[in-house]
């Protein structure tokens, strides 16, 4: 293992030093070959179980580039599954706080909170991303969030910019409906 870090960590420490006298083409290829590198050396850890060093290899990765969402959600999975919610919300937080331009940014922590149940929690990160033309799971869990809390019209609201955006999808046109009803049962 202090191998692999070891070439690894020298592989970065070279990309940073020279990165700016060696053309940005080439600096891509290194990456991708550091990249790739480290995902097979996760993949054979994987397959013995040695699930300690694939966290601190993902760590690196989420480290060398806070950008990089499958990096994020990839470290963030693997914390959850040894149950250190903690550090995988961190984990969101940092990736969101480092993208703020990134309309899918946001999506990471607000769904940890919508499987925690925290329903209350998704508004504030999501609204702002739907402005932003996000991917359809963050129009989805923010809509069935503002169900949870009872704001309905705000679930309503949700699910027809989301329809504006994507008319066929057919699921969402039966969550409308349902919001719709329980907005008339309500009256």
């Amino acid at each position: 293992m202090r191998r692999t870090f070891g070439i690894i960590a020298a592989l970065v420490l070279a990309q940073i030093t020279f990165g700016q006298t060696v053309e940005k083409k080439r600096m891509d290829v290194i990456n991708d070959i550091i990249y790739n590198r480290m995902v097979d050396q996760s993949d054979a850890w994987w397959e013995d179980g040695d699930y300690p060093r694939i966290i601190n290899m993902m760590w690196l990765l989420f480290i060398a580039n806070p950008n990089d969402y499958e990096a994020a959600t990839n470290l963030g999975w693997m914390l959850a599954n040894i149950e250190r919610y903690d550090d995988e919300l961190a984990v969101y937080v940092k990736y969101r706080v480092s993208n703020p331009n990134n309309a899918e940014a946001s999506f990471p922590e607000a769904n940890f909170y919508f499987q925690k149940k925290a329903y209350a929690k998704v508004p504030p990160l999501l609204e702002a991303s739907i402005k932003k033309s996000p991917h359809a799971n963050s129009y989805r869990i923010l809509a069935h969030s503002y169900d949870k809390l009872g704001l309905l019209q705000d679930a309503k609201r949700v699910w027809q910019a989301y329809l504006t955006k994507n008319p066929n999808d057919e699921t969402a046109k039966n969550n409308l409906k349902k919001i719709e009803a329980k907005i008339k049962d309500s009256r």
